[in-house]
């Protein structure tokens, strides 16, 4: 992201509350609430006030994201959206927001001139308009085949209990950190409240490791607690603000940094919803740690060559009968340990 003047990553909280001006630099209002696609952790939307601006009154406003960039000296945001287009938007109010699924937020969409980005992201994958084919079910508690909401605010999320898939209590969820490029929350901050002795420090959670638990309340985090464990954390005052340093994050817990899935599936064909759940994930996730852990201690490539044999041998011994074994061992083992004296 060569060339970014701004931040890659802002604290939802942050977010919240900022000065919103129209291409003029006229104030409009400010950011009210960020509603989070749960599904996706996408912004759904952003919901905005206008202070009496253009006698909009004190309704809100669920206004697209793409319609927001940051104006960083400024600390504000600016809305491009045309002066008569929000004289007649349709707001709600305060007290009575309503419930949003797909199918009502692609009105809002539309009316904005922008293409929901899940119909945007489905023709990118199939090459086929909108969501044909998809086996999407829209809708929230009364929608049949759903019981969960499929948006939530980031203030609802912020504080709510996180659990393992044992039901364990872990900690909370402290904040969501915005891809201000994406419009999606690059990562969940995580706090364990000592919880396998991890201390005070934060941790980087990627979205797609947290399901939402409805009837109680939570979130449940499908990483190991092995992983979770030799996890590493960060300081309250020295959060990863770069894709940079988070692509290591996501690497660690097993998951493809979002940003990389759409280069991905250009070159291979494999998307979101054809990739290997986290478990499903995790026996090679940590064959290649402990594989990289070792190798990175070799120093030269015979010692791999060497090392590499000792491998092969171990995975042979699993299939030969004790004869084969006896014999090859003879040899196998002559030739490595010729290698290993040979470069000590």
């Amino acid at each position: 992201m060569a060339g970014r003047e701004g931040p890659e990553f802002l604290s939802a909280s942050t977010i919240k509350g900022n000065k919103v001006v129209n291409t003029a630099g006229e104030d409009l209002g400010k950011i009210e609430e960020l509603m989070i696609d749960l599904d996706e952790g996408r912004i759904g939307y952003a919901v905005l006030s206008f202070g009496g601006f253009l006698g909009l009154g004190d309704k809100l406003f669920s206004i697209p994201w793409n319609s927001l960039s940051l104006r960083v000296h400024e600390h504000s945001f600016v809305l491009d959206v045309p002066k008569e287009t929000l004289e007649k938007a349709e707001g709600f109010d305060k007290d009575n927001w309503p419930v949003t699924t797909r199918e009502s937020l692609s009105q809002t969409y539309n009316y904005y001139g922008h293409e929901p980005y899940w119909q945007r992201e489905a023709t990118e994958r199939t090459g086929l308009p909108g969501e044909i084919g998809s086996e999407r079910v829209s809708g929230k508690d009364v929608t049949a085949g759903r019981e969960s909401p499929e948006f939530l605010s980031a203030g609802t999320i912020k504080g709510d209990k996180v659990i393992n898939t044992e039901g364990e209590d872990l900690g909370k969820i402290e904040e969501l950190m915005i891809d201000l490029d994406d419009g999606r929350v690059g990562y969940a901050v995580l706090s364990f409240g000592g919880f396998l002795g991890m201390g005070d420090k934060l941790f980087a959670i990627p979205w797609k490791a947290l399901s939402l638990k409805v009837h109680e309340h939570a979130f449940v985090l499908n990483i190991p607690k092995d992983v979770l464990k030799d996890a590493e954390g960060f300081d309250k005052d020295r959060w990863p603000l770069t894709r940079d340093s988070l692509s290591r994050t996501y690497t660690y817990y097993g998951y493809q940094p979002y940003w990389q899935k759409r280069e991905t599936a250009e070159v291979t064909g494999v998307t979101e919803e054809t990739a290997e759940s986290p478990r499903e994930r995790e026996p090679a996730r940590m064959e290649r740690r402990a594989e990289s852990e070792s190798h990175g201690q070799l120093k030269t490539a015979e010692e791999k060559m060497a090392q590499q044999d000792k491998e092969r041998i171990k995975r042979m011994e699993e299939t030969e009968t004790d004869k084969e074994k006896l014999e090859r061992l003879e040899r196998e083992r002559t030739v490595a340990e010729r290698r290993e004296k040979k470069y000590q």
